[in-house]
């Protein structure tokens, strides 16, 4: 009977909505001490790339096993990651795999009135990109349906075996010509595709549609940011 281990799972991270630290708030402290150290921060950075039990994330950024849980217990306890899973290794050791505790975290300086502003914005603002996303897939699929998926069977498509045509057992000039010709052809065309190949895609009515979503959100939060500024 094959061994049960390693067992490992999809981690599906639930952070919660994006997190708010104003600079003169106790949690600022423990936030800044975690983050203190280039380490930790690139161990908060994998987490938010994929999220990992500590054994992983040492071999990520480099360092000692010991070390990452000692980031990894400082960054829990202020807050920016939690515990989403249970994996177990090849020995069957429990393994804890770290998840980001919430979607975003931003540390601002200023008033009560301010802080609340901003926050609103920037669920507003990360609520805006998550609606434009959606609205382009929307656009690309009624558009362009399946123009973004790769197409099978025609760039890598190997061209049929050349036959003789002198009807003994080897190739005519002809045909060492014929293949010769096709081979040229069909490598210019990849090249030309491939230098095309972003034009192409920034051409996608969806991609179209999300950059200028994404454009028009952030016009909007600079003149938000703006008219803070200036009544203040």
């Amino acid at each position: 009977m094959g061994s049960l281990f390693p067992f490992r799972t999809d981690v599906e991270a639930d952070a919660g909505s994006p997190r708010l630290v104003g600079i003169d708030e106790d949690a600022a402290d423990e936030v800044f001490d975690a983050l203190g150290s280039r380490t930790a921060r690139r161990i908060l950075a994998a987490i938010y790339d994929d999220p990992r039990p500590a054994s992983d994330l040492a071999d990520d950024v480099d360092t000692s096993l010991q070390n990452a849980r000692y980031h990894l217990d400082n960054l829990s306890d202020a807050g920016l990651v939690t515990v989403a899973d249970t994996w177990y290794s090849e020995r069957g050791t429990e393994m804890k795999v770290y998840a980001p505790a919430n979607d975003a975290v931003v540390v601002f300086a200023g008033d009560d009135g301010a802080k609340t502003g901003a926050f609103a914005a920037l669920k507003r603002f990360l609520g805006g990109v998550a609606a434009v996303g959606i609205g382009a897939l929307v656009v690309q699929a009624l558009l362009a349906p399946g123009s973004l998926l790769p197409a099978f069977g025609s760039a890598g498509e190997s061209s049929p075996a050349t036959t003789p045509s002198d009807g003994g057992g080897g190739f005519s000039a002809m045909d060492v010509e014929r293949t010769t010709t096709t081979t040229a052809t069909t490598a210019t065309t990849a090249t030309t595709d491939g230098g095309h190949g972003l034009l192409a895609l920034l051409a996608e009515p969806g991609v179209a549609f999300f950059l200028g979503g994404l454009c028009v959100l952030c016009v909007a939060l600079a003149y938000w940011y703006v008219r803070t500024r200036r009544r203040g």
